[in-house]
């Protein structure tokens, strides 16, 4: 029953992303409001061809594109064209990372019906169908946050540090998963072991970014820096801030509660604790964005892992104010 369960959230998943696969024109009026193929998915692609052989293309790389090896390096080994050979990693790693959240909320001890709610606000979800299969590879870091999720909540490190390795191969805004990871594992055992671990992730981060970007072809270092350039183009689109409220979506709201009340103490404090710094982190990232870069839901996105979490909870808390006396929502 499990395994049918979650082939049928990754038929759900595969669907809703056609509408956009290839960045696929919309319906009008919708289409002329997306706009045309962005600079971002176009390095990607020249990226995935740079791979395959054609070494002329190194003048046309620019960075920060050149530091996210790992997604165009394993598009070049398909037979099928740049944009295709993406996306279909892309949704192999996402439908990889609902697994292990499908998992994660089973190891977290949830009824199979608030897992099926789980993978449902996953699944039916804006960046799902817009960012999946665009071109964008947001979605594979996505799906290996979830991933490395599931094996820090199960003290499974040696996992965990091969998968987030890999997201910073992917790409740098898997930095999030840093604080998550030391909030964590401070909240379990305030111990010389775990002190270690936290050390290693922090020293492995930056020595694989530094590596990364030393190697890395194309133009010079690149650094996000802020400027009142950028900040006005984003407060000019609309699309800034429709983005934001549709990628925030219900598991950011459902967060809420947990986040600003005393419902988080229902929760073990490791999962409460670093959950909500993740979904903070995810938004500083946003945040930060504005000032610095061009800004939509792609970095939000990456808080889903863990509001999708937080507001399972958040359900199942209802439930229990539901059958008894106690008022958990005041603080």
């Amino acid at each position: 029953m499990k395994f049918y369960k979650s082939l049928l959230l990754i038929v759900l998943l595969i669907v809703i992303t056609l509408p956009r696969f290839n960045w696929k024109p919309l319906p009008e009026p919708f289409n002329s409001f997306v706009g045309q193929k962005p600079f971002d998915v176009e390095q990607y692609e020249k990226y995935v061809e740079y791979f395959r052989g054609d070494s002329e293309l190194r003048e046309e790389l620019e960075s920060p594109f050149t530091y996210r090896p790992l997604i165009p390096l394993l598009a070049s080994f398909l037979p099928f064209d740049a944009l295709t050979s993406i996306n279909l990693i892309n949704l192999l790693l996402l439908s990889t990372g609902l697994i292990f959240l499908l998992n994660l909320l089973r190891q977290l001890k949830f009824s199979e019906a608030l897992v099926t709610i789980g993978g449902l606000l996953f699944v039916f979800s804006f960046p799902v169908f817009y960012y999946a299969t665009s071109g964008y590879i947001d979605a594979s870091l996505v799906g290996i946050i979830l991933t490395a999720n599931y094996f820090l909540v199960r003290n499974k490190f040696i996992p965990f540090i091969g998968f987030f390795i890999l997201g910073v191969l992917i790409k740098e805004t898997i930095i999030i998963l840093l604080p998550v990871a030391v909030i964590y594992l401070l909240s379990k055992k305030n111990s010389k072991e775990n002190y270690t671990k936290i050390i290693l992730i922090i020293i492995l981060y930056f020595l694989i970014e530094s590596m990364v970007r030393y190697f890395a072809p194309g133009s010079d270092i690149y650094v996000w820096k802020p400027s009142s350039g950028i900040l006005l183009s984003n407060l000019s689109r609309i699309k800034t801030y429709l983005s934001f409220i549709l990628t925030f979506g219900l598991p950011g709201l459902l967060s809420i509660p947990i986040l600003v009340s005393k419902m988080k103490n229902y929760i073990p404090k490791e999962i409460s604790y670093s959950f909500i710094i993740g979904m903070i982190a995810s938004l500083l990232l946003w945040f930060y964005s504005i000032f610095a870069a061009y800004s939509d839901g792609r970095q939000l996105w990456t808080s889903y892992p863990f509001t999708i979490v937080l507001s399972v909870y958040l359900i199942q808390l209802i439930r229990y104010q539901n059958i008894s006396s106690k008022n958990i929502f005041s603080d």
